[in-house]
C-alpha cells in the first residue's frame, strides 16, 4: 500500500463517520458470510435457524451459480430462500472489487451492476460489505451515499459507539480462530453491551483458509446464546441500537 493510499485509509477512519450509539445494555452478536458459497446458504443458515438466529449474506452477483476457491457458490433460489426465512442479503460489489483501488466511476458502475442483478430477481438490499475489507476515504464516502451501512474487517467487539460506514467485523475462520479467545470476545460483548460482527465464507467440514466448520459456527452460536446476547443480522442490530 502506497503512502497516498495509507493516508486515505487513515482519513477514512476519522472522516465520513456516522456514529451509532451502542448503549442498550445487552450485547449483540451478528453472523455474516461474504461471497456466499452455497454451503453458507444451506449448512450455515440452517445452523443459525436452529438457534433462532438469522444472518447477513453479502453477495457478488458475478459469483451466482459459479465457483470460487473450489467452492460452489449460491444460486438465485438460495438467495430467495434466505430472504423468505428472515435472513438479510447485502451487497458485496458485483465483481468482488477492491474498492480502495477502484476509481469512483468504476466503483459506481460495479455497484450499479449488482443492484441491477438484485432488481432483476426481486431482491431488496440496503447494506454493503467492502470486499477484502479494503476501503479508503473516497469509497467510504461513496458507500455512505448509496447504502444504509458499510461493513469492513479489522475485528473485535465494538463498544460505546460504532461507525455505520466502517462497521468492524471479526473473522470466524477455522484456520485462525481460538475457541477460548472467541469465548472471551463474546463474554466481553455481553458484559459491555457491545456489538460483535463475525464473518466467514463457506461452512464446511473441511473449510479452506477463509471458511468455518459447522462445529465452530455452532460453538459461536452456543456461546453467544449462553452469554445472553441478541443474535441479529446486521440491519436488525442497527435497528435495535437505534430504538
Amino acid at each position: 500500500m502506497g503512502i497516498r493510499q495509507r493516508l486515505s485509509r487513515f482519513a477514512a477512519r476519522h472522516m465520513g463517520c456516522r456514529w451509532l450509539p451502542l448503549q442498550k445494555g445487552r450485547g449483540v452478536v451478528s453472523f455474516s458470510f461474504d461471497d456466499v458459497p452455497a454451503s453458507a446458504c444451506h449448512t450455515g443458515a440452517v445452523l443459525l435457524e436452529l438457534y433462532q438466529a438469522r444472518g447477513t449474506f453479502y453477495v457478488c452477483g458475478s459469483l451466482t451459480d459459479g465457483v470460487e476457491q473450489n467452492q460452489p457458490c449460491h444460486s438465485v433460489d438460495d438467495l430467495k430462500r434466505l430472504i423468505e426465512t428472515g435472513h438479510e442479503v447485502g451487497c458485496h460489489t458485483f465483481s468482488h472489487t477492491n474498492c480502495a483501488n477502484a476509481s469512483d466511476a468504476d466503483l459506481a458502475l460495479d455497484w450499479e451492476k449488482n443492484q441491477a442483478f438484485f432488481k432483476q430477481h426481486g431482491i431488496h438490499n440496503q447494506g454493503f460489505a467492502f470486499p477484502f475489507g479494503a476501503y479508503d476515504l473516497g469509497s467510504k464516502l461513496a458507500a455512505g451515499r448509496r447504502f444504509s451501512y458499510a461493513r469492513i474487517t479489522g475485528g473485535g467487539t465494538q463498544t460505546g459507539r460504532a461507525d455505520l460506514y466502517a462497521l468492524k467485523a471479526q473473522s470466524l475462520y477455522s484456520s485462525k480462530t481460538n475457541v477460548d479467545e472467541l469465548h472471551a470476545l463474546i463474554q466481553h460483548t455481553a458484559s459491555a453491551g457491545g456489538w460483535l460482527i463475525l464473518y466467514s465464507h463457506e461452512v464446511s467440514d473441511n473449510p479452506g483458509p477463509w471458511g468455518t466448520s459447522p462445529a465452530l459456527l455452532e460453538t459461536a452460536l452456543r456461546l453467544a446464546t449462553q452469554e445472553g446476547c441478541h443474535l441479529l443480522p446486521v440491519h436488525r442490530a442497527i435497528d435495535y441500537f437505534l430504538s
